[in-house]
């Protein structure tokens, strides 16, 4: 029996939707397009490897965390009202440990 096709991104961009629940062709969904893009990168940037499923389903992961995070962009902790909110910097850890074994090491030349 062969392996299925890996989803591509735009499969992953539909399941976003799906997840935040957000129709296509809104302005949320253009938003969410962005994010997801800028998500896309940062798995990128943090693994320098090329694009495949498992960066882009934390790519995913990343964007649902950007998407809730808006309004809150800067910030490492709130305090309103006798209610504590702290954010998470970077990329979380639990994306980390997902990506680690994506990640290609940088080698020297002596």
């Amino acid at each position: 029996m062969a392996n299925p096709s890996p989803p591509d991104k735009a499969e992953q961009l539909i399941k976003l939707y799906a997840r935040l629940g957000v129709k296509k062709d809104t302005p949320d969904a253009a938003m969410i397009d962005d994010i997801f893009d800028d998500a896309i990168q940062t798995c990128l940037d943090y693994t320098r490897s090329k694009l495949s499923t498992p960066i882009l389903i934390q790519a995913k992961r990343l964007a649902i965390i950007m998407y809730n995070e808006q309004g809150t962009e800067g910030e490492t902790s709130r305090s309103e009202g006798g209610v504590s909110q702290s954010f998470e910097t970077g990329i979380p850890n639990i994306i980390k440990t997902a990506l680690a074994p994506y990640r290609v090491a940088k080698t020297r030349r002596f």
